[in-house]
């Protein structure tokens, strides 16, 4: 039995004295060109994330400003259902149908203060809002998918309604 401990305490030595030798010994310690790849293989990791980061905010704030322009959608949708046709709703701020006890504002002010309605004729809107990336997107009465326009490409803006163009001008 002192046999078999005395091999086992002589492994241990040896184990540590590798590890210890490995410190004191040239060849076990890091040189300069693995401590550099290990500095670009972290540089390249960070790089991916950060680009994807970067990617996914201007995404984000896009689609924060369409959901934005869809609330005035759904919002125009509710009050022609109130009242069997829509009213001259500029900014929203339309009186509620008689006897319905409804307050006049469809659309928190929350969103009213990003978006800007124009409507100019019963039964028309046009809305348009500016996203955090710049990014301008418009809706109509006719069009309710939100639609990104160049507030500076004159073509672009003349295909447009008045009320469009003036809801477009309003948040560029």
């Amino acid at each position: 039995m002192t046999q078999a401990f005395s091999r086992i305490e002589a492994a241990k030595s040896t184990a540590s004295l590798r590890v210890s030798d490995a410190f004191k010994n040239e060849a076990g310690a890091f040189d300069l060109p693995s401590i550099l790849v290990g500095v670009v293989v972290v540089g390249i990791l960070t790089a991916g994330v950060l680009a994807s980061i970067f990617g996914v905010i201007p995404f984000a704030q896009d689609k924060g400003a369409q959901q934005d322009l869809g609330s005035i959608t759904t919002a125009e949708g509710v009050y022609k259902a109130q009242t069997n046709g829509y009213t001259n709703l500029a900014g929203l701020q339309a009186p509620a149908p008689a006897g319905s006890g409804k307050a006049g504002n469809l659309v928190s002010a929350s969103v009213t203060g990003k978006v800007d309605v124009e409507s100019s004729a019963v039964g028309t809107f046009s809305a348009a809002t500016k996203s955090g990336s710049g990014k301008v997107f418009y809706i109509t009465d006719q069009n309710t998918n939100p639609t990104q326009i160049d507030p500076t490409n004159a073509p672009a803006m003349s295909a447009l309604s008045t009320d469009a163009q003036a809801a477009v001008n309003a948040v560029k």
